[in-house]
């Protein structure tokens, strides 16, 4: 190996011209790729507030609404979302305690009044809540897949198969939904 070649290295792009080529098509591709999406289904039979858990390959889980939440298929106009000040006043403090996956994270309220209660869905702790909301929530409407996510969380348990057992993965969540998506 001589010095130019570390210098100027040649790099073979036509390697990842298909890869490049399906972003292009679809710009979530990238979640196919290096997500694994798990949604956790509403328990009430009359509402569809379901939202959705990707898990990263580093574990760590992204949470937000899935497609069949009536804040994405009704037209609310979301007037606030509210996180919640205890967790928010704990992210990156060594003693911060687990969630549960019942705890409230965020309330939705929408300009009709009506709130949507928001849930963790994991055991583990925030780390980040999406403070773009704060000043676009529209986003979470525009874009609830991507830029419009709620909060990421960090599993207590390193195990997705442990982590996430109580959720369904993006097949069944189709199927249980009637969703051609």
């Amino acid at each position: 190996m001589n010095s130019e070649s570390i210098i100027n290295p040649k790099y073979d792009l036509s390697q990842y011209e298909k890869i490049s080529e399906k972003y292009e098509k679809d710009p979530l591709a990238y979640l196919e790729q290096y997500y694994t999406k798990y949604f956790l289904i509403d328990s009430n039979e009359n509402t569809s507030e379901d939202f959705y858990i990707y898990q990263a390959p580093n574990k760590l889980c992204v949470i937000g609404l899935a497609p069949t939440h009536p804040l994405l298929q009704q037209s609310q106009k979301v007037k606030s979302i509210k996180f919640d000040e205890k967790i928010s006043q704990s992210i990156n403090k060594k003693k911060q305690n687990p969630l549960s996956v019942k705890s409230e994270i965020c309330v939705i309220t929408t300009e009709e009044g009506r709130n949507y209660s928001i849930k963790a869905g994991i055991v583990g702790w925030v780390i980040n809540f999406n403070m773009r909301l704060d000043k676009d929530d529209d986003l979470l409407q525009k874009k609830p897949f991507t830029n419009g996510y709620l909060a990421i969380i960090k599993p207590k348990q390193d195990v997705p198969s442990k982590a996430l057992n109580h959720c369904i993965d993006e097949e069944k969540y189709k199927e249980i939904r009637k969703l051609n998506i």
